[in-house]
Parts: C-alpha cells; sequence; structure tokens
C-alpha cells in the first residue's frame, strides 16, 4: 500500500481553518434540541431541556465575559429560545477560533454535566491555554 503522507508533511498543515467571510449560523438552541431528541431516540439518557439551555447561555455568556462576542447575544438565560442563534457575525475572530477549537469538546460534555460551576471551570481552563491562531 502506498504511503501517502510522510509524519513530516502535517507540520506544514495549517492547524486552524481560515475564518469565512459569509456569515453563517454556528449553533442554535433549535439545533441543540434537535440533537438531544436523535440521541435520546437512539437510547441515551435524555438531557432535560434546563441543562441544555443552561449550558448554551453559560457558553454564550463566557465568550461574551471574555470579548470573544461583537455584540451581546443574550443577555440572560431567560432570553434562550427556540429563536437563539450564534453566529459568525456574532463573533470576533477570537471567539471564531475558540469555538473552532473547543466547541465540540463542550458539546461533547452535555451528557458527563457536573453543574455550572465544574463545567464553567473547564470553559476557563481552555481559554487559559488557548491562543489565537496566525491569519
Amino acid at each position: 500500500m502506498a504511503q501517502l503522507f510522510s509524519l513530516g508533511d502535517f507540520a506544514f498543515m495549517p492547524k486552524h481553518h481560515p475564518r469565512p467571510a459569509h456569515d453563517f449560523t454556528v449553533d442554535s438552541f433549535v439545533w441543540i434540541l434537535d440533537r438531544e431528541r436523535r440521541i435520546s431516540a437512539a437510547g441515551f439518557p435524555p438531557v432535560p431541556r434546563e441543562i441544555l439551555a443552561r449550558r448554551f447561555w453559560q457558553f454564550i455568556r463566557f465568550l461574551q465575559q471574555h470579548g470573544m462576542t461583537s455584540r451581546v447575544v443574550v443577555s440572560s438565560i431567560d432570553e434562550i429560545s427556540e429563536q437563539t442563534v450564534l453566529r459568525n457575525s456574532d463573533l470576533t475572530d477570537a471567539g471564531f477560533y475558540f469555538i473552532q477549537r473547543f466547541f465540540g469538546r463542550w458539546a461533547d460534555r452535555t451528557r458527563k454535566d457536573r453543574g455550572e460551576q465544574k463545567e464553567e471551570a473547564f470553559l476557563e481552563k481552555w481559554y487559559e491555554s488557548f491562543q489565537i491562531p496566525d491569519a
């Protein structure tokens, strides 16, 4: 079998994808609810809507508190609804790259949620290790 890449080739590959100029939805509460519905239908125990809303609010609030949004997306958990959307245009470059690097890990923690304070510690830990990639 032919070898397509050598390990040295990976050193020259970009460690991030460049930020697209066009606007798009990064995530939305309706998407979160739909993902949860599909995962629960597959036999996993359901995650309560209140936890899903808190996690979405917590992530957006974290981005806002650390200057990674270009506007206030929501100002309280009470504003989280099926119409709540996080868009590319809502993010600074730092926010876009933070999401690119850590959003999957955050989403993967949904079923492991240990409460707001412990989940906040994960975000803070990731933020401490975060560096904005060169453009």
